[in-house]
């Protein structure tokens, strides 16, 4: 088994170990490791030239450059062509009514009230086409609506 270890039974070495350092080494030491790293080439920067001018003249010139990109891009992108808005409409008159209510009642696309509220009002007479009920079976089957909201009373 290993005796302990004991910190004072070991002698220390004498002071000073070292010599001290020349007189300014320290100030020295960062001149002499700079002049060993190799130097880059001086090249004069493509951009160079506009150190010469105001910092006012390079706020303005960049302005102006970021204002004729933005400019550039909205001329080159083009616009979107224009469609009359009655373009849609138009092309909805042409499928047959037939046609038409086979598709909304046969698929499975959920239309609401506003959807229709919004064709009745462009269409006042819409319905007549193909919706053949009296005003009886009309106001039977809305009374038959449940109306737990006081509002549409």
């Amino acid at each position: 088994m290993k005796p302990a270890f004991k910190l004072d039974a070991h002698p220390r070495r004498p002071r000073p170990l070292l010599s001290e350092p020349p007189a300014d080494y320290f100030d020295k030491l960062p001149t002499r490791i700079m002049a060993r790293l190799p130097q880059a080439e001086e090249r004069a920067p493509i951009w160079g030239w506009l150190s010469f001018l105001s910092p006012a003249l390079r706020t303005g010139l960049a302005s102006v450059a970021v204002l004729g990109g933005f400019a550039a891009s909205f001329y080159l992108s083009g616009s979107a062509p224009l469609v009359p808005a009655s373009a849609p409409v138009a092309a909805l008159d042409n499928v047959p009514r037939t046609e038409l209510t086979n598709y909304l009642l046969n698929s499975g696309t959920r239309i609401e009230t506003t959807d229709l509220a919004a064709l009745t009002a462009a269409h006042p007479g819409i319905t007549k086409g193909f919706l053949r009920v009296s005003d009886e079976e009309l106001n039977d089957a809305l009374d038959a609506q449940p109306t737990d909201d006081p509002t549409y009373l």
